[in-house]
Order: C-alpha cells, then sequence, then structure tokens
C-alpha cells in the first residue's frame, strides 16, 4: 500500500498479540534483508520489530535507530507480562546506535534508568500534519451522522479506550456538566477494549444522544470533525507512564483552533501559554464553561502558529534527516 509515497507493508492482524509478533518478526526480517536501508528506523522496543534491525546491523552493518515514545509497561498490571515488557526495554536499546525520543521525563528514563548515553539520544518532537488542520473544512456527514443541531455547543474528547484509556476519571466529569448545560454535545472519539463498558455507562446514565461514541475515525477525517467543535479536552492520569507521553490531541486540537482544557500531565506544559491547564479534575467544568464562552480568534492563530513553527511533521523530519545523514558522515557524532 502507498500513501503519501510513503509504501507501507505490515502483516495481517490476527488478534492474537503472540502469534502477530511472531509474524511481524518474520516479515521484517524479509524486508530488512530484501531492501538493504542506509539506516533501520525501529519503533518501540519490542522483539518484532528490535530483533531484524539488529540482524541488519551485524549482517550488513547498517545503523540502527530506535524510537521510545510511551513507558508501555506501565500501562499493564503487576505480572508476567509487565515484567516480560519492561525486560524488553532494559535489554534491547543499549545495542542501538541512535535513540529517539519526544519528552524530556522519557529522556531522563532512558539516561538514568536504562543507561544510555546523552550523546546517543535525539529529541524527535511528537509532529502532526498541521497543514490538514489549518486548511480543513466543516464536513455536514458527520453532523448528520451524529445528530449535531447548528446551535449545538460541540465539545471533543478524542484518544483511545483502551489499556491505556483514563475516561474513566473523565466520564462522571462530563455526565455532571453535560446535565447542567443544554445544548452542550460531547464527541468521544476513538476505540479500544474498553469502549462497550464505556457505552453502557452512558446508555445507563440516558445521556446516549448527548456523550456521543464515533468510534474508530481515518485519521484523515480528524481536521474536518474538529471542526464541528470549539473545546478540545484532554485528560491523563498522574502516573509515571502519562508523564512520559507528549499529546499527539492536544497538538491537533490547537492546529483546529480550539480552545483546549487539559491537565499538566506529559507534555502539557509545553502548550501552557495556549491551553488552560487544571491541576485537578474537579477543574475541569469551570474551565470547559468558560472555554466555550471565550472567542478570541486572535489567540487562536498565534497558538496555531505556535504548533505549525514547533511541530510540524515536514519541518521535524527534514532536520531529523539531516541529522542522520550527518551521523553516516562523522560516526562519532550522535547527539
Amino acid at each position: 500500500m502507498r500513501h503519501d509515497g510513503i509504501r507501507y507493508r505490515s502483516s495481517l492482524d490476527t488478534g492474537i498479540q503472540w502469534l502477530d509478533i511472531l509474524r511481524a518478526t518474520w516479515l521484517n526480517l524479509f524486508h530488512g534483508l530484501r531492501f538493504r536501508p542506509h539506516w533501520v528506523f525501529v519503533l518501540k522496543p519490542m522483539p518484532n520489530t528490535c530483533l531484524p534491525a539488529l540482524l541488519s546491523k551485524w549482517m550488513f552493518k547498517h545503523k540502527i535507530a530506535l524510537d521510545i515514545d510511551d513507558l508501555d509497561f506501565g500501562y499493564y498490571l503487576d505480572g508476567p507480562r509487565r515484567q516480560l515488557v519492561r525486560f524488553f526495554f532494559r535489554f534491547f536499546p543499549s545495542y542501538f546506535d541512535l535513540i529517539t525520543t519526544h519528552n524530556k521525563y522519557l529522556k531522563n528514563f532512558i539516561i538514568d534508568d536504562l543507561g544510555i548515553s546523552p550523546e546517543k539520544i535525539y529529541f524527535l518532537s511528537q509532529g502532526i500534519e498541521t497543514k490538514k488542520f489549518l486548511q480543513a473544512r466543516l464536513d455536514q456527514r458527520y453532523q448528520k451522522k451524529w445528530g449535531i443541531k447548528p446551535d449545538d455547543e460541540v465539545i471533543v474528547y478524542s484518544a483511545s479506550l483502551g489499556i491505556t484509556s483514563d475516561f474513566q476519571h473523565v466520564l462522571p466529569m462530563l455526565k455532571d456538566f453535560v446535565g447542567k448545560c443544554e445544548n452542550v454535545k460531547i464527541l468521544v472519539i476513538g476505540d479500544g477494549s474498553r469502549k462497550p463498558y464505556f457505552v453502557d455507562r452512558v446508555k445507563a446514565y440516558g445521556l446516549q444522544e448527548r456523550i456521543i461514541f464515533t468510534g474508530y475515525l481515518p485519521h484523515a477525517d480528524m481536521p474536518m470533525v474538529l471542526k464541528l467543535a470549539k473545546v478540545g479536552i484532554n485528560y491523563m492520569a498522574p502516573t509515571r507512564a502519562n508523564q512520559s507521553r507528549a499529546s499527539i490531541k492536544v497538538r491537533e486540537y490547537l492546529a483546529a483552533g480550539l480552545n483546549v482544557v487539559c491537565n499538566p500531565v506529559g507534555d502539557a506544559e509545553t502548550f501552557k501559554d495556549y491551553v488552560t491547564l487544571c491541576t485537578r479534575i474537579e477543574e475541569f467544568p469551570g474551565a470547559i464553561r468558560k472555554a466555550l464562552e471565550e472567542n478570541n480568534p486572535e489567540s487562536a492563530k498565534e497558538a496555531q502558529k505556535f504548533v505549525e513553527r514547533n511541530f510540524s511533521w515536514p519541518h521535524l523530519v527534514e532536520d531529523f534527516l539531516s541529522h542522520l545523514e550527518n551521523s553516516k558522515r562523522e560516526p562519532g557524532r550522535n547527539s
């Protein structure tokens, strides 16, 4: 499959995790041996990505880079699976020529806990396709699909509804909020293993026409969907795993021109001049109400410029490729 000039090759998803990892490992080995790349860039320190990269380095002296974007083991309950994923995090990174990450907390973890030299780390900021959000237009198909009326005030909450979800903390707050505010609708964008539970809770509240679960949406549709909303909210519980995250959603909300309410977890404070930060979930209703009332186009434009300037993928990728090229010419230079 090709998209935007990039060829994608992926193994079939069987729904059985261990089998999918095994299949992906062999497929990635095949592609690594076939294409002979200058660099192998690996996402996450897991066997299905790291083993093919290490073999490529051993056989063909390829340079290999590893991206650590999350503390994945932090989302599992204590037990064998958590310990196994944690072992992979500690075992694989030291064998790579370059480590990329996008969060200061995570960078410190890589240095202090994994023992990786700062010179081997490249800070690759979490980017988005800002141009698509800046140029998006309203699509009335979704208005009709979700029953959104012209005078409705729309709030969007976009996140995974799987094991990393913190929606269980957000839902009671939203229940009380929509109960006190007429003409407010909440779009919950995302999917995951816990979605059926959340849908059942909303039905039990009798709010299924006010809190609407969109399910999975093609990412290409996100810019036009966000045009339906005035406010975007993002909440992450203050856990170690969440502190290591860089919120794509806050970036997308701002790029779409939304007023944003979030809490200071992960890299949210990077955007402190453009968002409303709430330290406690109890502060969200008042902040959301104020955000619905605000109408400051100039402030929204400044936020969009900030995101475009600092988190646009084309700029970030260009800088990263230049770094890889320089690293190839100067083997001792990795910072």
